[in-house]
């Protein structure tokens, strides 16, 4: 039986069920050296978000942060500009300048594709194509921070939304050891999107996700589901799901055609 992409091939590990008839280069780590003002201002942003120096409070003066930094006038005056800002202190005639403590973080969306992809219910719009348990590949374990190998368990549907007329691969990985409760490795569609799903049975906080793209030909189990012509570029997409501390929680690798107007999403700057 052919594993479903995304799979590493093990012997006498895949467990695999299909429901479905159609069924690096190396990186020089990069350490710069701040500029001294953007130095000072990394400090007293930490100040200020620790609440070593509280809101409302006043910062030290010009002369003292000079002494203390040992920075120019000119230096410092730059750093506290760049807080001013940011929108973490006000200056106040007269007196100096005031902590307004850290400004609020706006909350952002992911772009609809991405939500929809993480949070769409399958009954109603997709077919179960694969579940199972099988051992990850290198790109897989790579996103999950696992040995390459280690067993996973994944779910892939076919989704299709009513609305839509470019059906979607989407698989879902997640480390054996987090998918206990879940239903990911049954034959039933879920009422529920698989990021709801795993939340509400694995009671995970999760905090954001990282979106890899890239474009290559499909393969051919690809063109097969997805009723593509064998060559055909695919627009890949993989969702790494993470908590508070920045760990992978979850995969989410989506395959679909390039759409022939290309990605067009609005991402609100303030």
């Amino acid at each position: 039986m052919e594993l479903p992409d995304g799979f590493a091939a093990g012997r006498g590990q895949a467990a695999i069920r299909c429901y479905d008839s159609r069924c690096g280069e190396a990186r020089v780590p990069i350490n710069p050296v701040l500029a001294k003002y953007a130095a000072i201002a990394n400090t007293l942003q930490s100040r200020i978000t620790t609440g070593a120096y509280g809101p409302g409070s006043m910062l030290p003066s010009e002369a003292q942060l000079v002494a203390e930094f040992g920075a120019s006038r000119s230096t410092v005056v730059k750093a506290l500009e760049y807080l001013r800002q940011l929108g973490y202190i006000e200056g106040v005639k007269g007196k100096g300048r005031i902590v307004l403590g850290p400004p609020p973080v706006a909350a952002l969306q992911p772009p609809t594709r991405i939500g929809e992809a993480l949070r769409a219910a399958e009954v109603g719009a997709a077919s179960l194509i694969a579940a199972g348990r099988a051992p990850s590949s290198e790109r897989i374990a790579a996103a999950l921070a696992i040995p390459v190998g280690e067993l996973v368990v994944a779910r892939q549907r076919l989704m299709a939304p009513d609305d839509s007329d470019r059906p979607t691969l989407n698989t879902v990985f997640v480390p054996v050891g987090s998918a206990g409760g879940t239903a990911f490795h049954a034959p039933g569609l879920l009422r529920e999107g698989a990021l709801d799903h795993f939340e509400r049975r694995q009671r995970h906080a999760v905090t954001d996700v990282v979106e890899r793209l890239s474009v290559r030909p499909v393969s051919k189990r690809e063109a097969t589901l997805l009723a593509l012509k064998l060559g055909t570029s695919a627009l890949v997409s993989l969702l790494i799901v993470r908590n508070s501390t920045g760990q992978p929680l979850l995969v989410f690798d989506l395959v679909n055609p390039v759409p022939p107007q290309g990605l067009h999403d609005v991402f609100r700057l303030r």
